[in-house]
């Protein structure tokens, strides 16, 4: 790496550390006990007890129908990822762990397991066309996973998850995909949001050249405007690293989000807006070089009525490449130097059907398509996949 780029790496390391040091310094608590009818906390109450207050506000939400105002409260204290994509049932594990501290029980805890299967299928794209052939497969899929959550005292919860997720495909000539995620964060709860600070990783199965490993370090702030809406600021400085004849792909990169999140419909639905800019620093001499980053997605849930819901996700992102290139033969790109250029785009629509306590059946669907600039870093799929998932 040269001078320019250790100085960039530099100065977002520095901007990182003073960014989450500023976001970490405890702010000044002002919240009442909830009431039966929550609301906003005012300035001048005595009773101060942020995580009781938040913990006993979503219930009373949950007991209204409200689902996606009491998720919005639950957060300001717990921090479960890899729930179902369903309002109610999130608020409902949510309730559990309020539940058990309504009880003077600190430490609370979630599970799920789920199992299904699907079809899988590449659309064409310049770069099947170039390889002759595009890949149909029916597959099975299992994923099990849980979190533990212990409130330590002074407003600060300890949160930790862990999600394994595998899947086997028919064609005996490709690869299982097997993949373990976890998160372990560190939540101060506000009157009126929370800030965070945590780590997180992936370990993904690449085939014969091992596991791809993904850890990183992030700090967040949340911002609870009112009952509806809370806005939210996240980086993270992160690091991946392949295995094998692919590690000339490994990278550091510093990301930030700025996501705004409203509850709908009295509560029945919710509606994610979110923002995302980075920086990737190519550390093994990838061919591509460095790479700007930006983007957006969209998530949106509602539930119908007490057991079907519907969600949707949308994902647009962009990868500027800095290293040059020269093009030769190619339709697409003139004769000359050109640097790449990819946009990402995700599409999934599904519902749940809650049809047991703790049972549910998924289906949904999947699109993605990858356009770029250079023959090979065109792809295309969709998959069309049945879950179902218990939770406990």
């Amino acid at each position: 790496m040269g001078a320019t780029q250790s100085g960039a790496v530099g100065a977002w390391a520095s901007a990182f550390l003073v960014g989450g040091s500023l976001m970490l310094t405890p702010m000044p608590n002002g919240a009442a006990h909830a009431a039966e009818a929550p609301q906003v906390p005012r300035a001048d109450e005595a009773a101060v007890d942020p995580i009781a207050t938040h913990l006993e506000r979503g219930q009373a939400y949950l007991a209204k129908g409200e689902y996606a105002k009491a998720v919005l409260e639950f957060e300001q204290v717990l921090r479960f990822d890899n729930l179902p994509p369903d309002l109610r049932q999130q608020a409902e594990i949510y309730a559990q762990a309020a539940q058990g501290y309504a009880r003077g029980e600190r430490l609370s805890a979630f599970g799920y397991a789920e199992t299904g299967g699907g079809y899988y299928r590449e659309n064409e794209t310049r770069s099947s066309r170039a390889v002759g052939e595009t890949a149909r497969d029916w597959f099975w899929k299992a994923r099990v996973g849980g979190g533990l959550s212990y409130i330590l005292g002074d407003d600060l919860t300890l949160d930790g998850t862990l999600d394994y997720r595998y899947r086997y495909y028919d064609d005996n000539e490709r690869r299982d995909d097997s993949d373990l995620r976890w998160n372990g964060t560190l939540t101060q709860s506000l009157a009126a949001g929370s800030q965070s600070i945590g780590v997180r990783g992936r370990a993904s199965y690449r085939g014969d050249p091992g596991y791809r490993q993904d850890y990183g370090l992030f700090v967040n702030r949340a911002f609870q405007i009112d009952a509806d809406n809370r806005i939210t600021v996240e980086g993270e400085i992160r690091r991946r690293d392949y295995p094998g004849e692919l590690s000339e792909r490994s990278r550091d990169t510093g990301e930030v989000w700025l996501s705004w999140t409203r509850s709908l419909l009295d509560g029945r639905a919710a509606f994610t807006l979110t923002a995302n800019a980075g920086r990737e620093w190519a550390t093994d001499d990838r061919p591509d070089g460095d790479a700007d980053i930006y983007g957006v997605t969209a998530d949106f849930g509602i539930d119908v009525n007490e057991n079907l819901s519907l969600f949707f996700f949308g994902m647009w992102e962009h990868n500027g490449y800095h290293d040059e290139h020269e093009s030769l033969n190619d339709d697409l790109i003139p004769v000359g130097s050109y640097s790449r250029s990819d946009d990402l785009y995700e599409l999934e629509a599904g519902l749940t059907w809650t049809f047991a306590p703790g049972w549910s059946l998924r289906p949904s669907v999947l699109w993605v398509r990858d356009e770029s600039n250079t023959l090979w870093g065109n792809y295309s799929s969709t998959e069309f996949l049945v879950t179902v998932r218990r939770s406990f």
